[in-house]
């Protein structure tokens, strides 16, 4: 049997929890990781299982402005596994990496962070976490180097064009 819930500010099923049902990273730039956490709890008087993972959201549920995040492997969630003892809480690291390379500046994605607890091996319920993430246009570095080399590339072609042929630029020129 499998329960889901839905989104709110903490999520809790059953005697289990996880500490929020949605969280936020604004402006992160290309190339860069953001950390947060998320607090996972067992109120039974029993152990669980736990398990999370970042899961691509179906594009009914999106939250208005954001689309789905192209790739859940940009979503590290430390540790994964957990065995959980009664009455007992588990903070859970989430890190958000943008790739430096690709057109994912100055957008709105949004992944799940699910939590699937496993009760006495018979009962899992799963609570899900909105992670609503908004990337800039800058990069890390703060200096595109390979857009640096591209622009000096170029006037150095452009110089060595003009040299070369100075003397029939002159003539050129000299027609105006």
């Amino acid at each position: 049997m499998v329960v889901f819930s839905a989104h709110a500010a903490a999520q809790e099923a059953e005697g289990l929890a996880i500490s929020s049902g949605e969280i936020t990273m604004n402006g992160i730039r290309l190339g860069e990781s953001r950390n947060s956490t998320i607090t996972v709890s067992n109120n039974k008087t029993f152990p669980v299982t736990v398990t999370m993972s970042a899961e691509t959201p179906y594009a009914e549920n999106l939250t208005p402005g954001y689309e789905p995040i192209p790739n859940t492997g940009w979503i590290s969630l430390t540790p994964q596994y957990i065995e959980l003892d009664p009455d007992s809480d588990q903070t859970v690291d989430i890190t958000v990496t943008i790739p430096s390379s690709g057109a994912w500046g100055g957008k709105g994605y949004e992944c799940w962070l699910r939590t699937t607890f496993e009760v006495l091996g018979i009962l899992q319920i799963e609570l899900d976490c909105r992670l609503l993430v908004s990337t800039s246009t800058a990069y890390a570095g703060g200096i595109n180097w390979t857009l640096i080399g591209v622009i000096v590339g170029v006037v150095v072609v452009a110089g060595a064009i003009v040299y070369s042929n100075r003397k029939t630029i002159k003539k050129w020129a000299g027609r105006w």
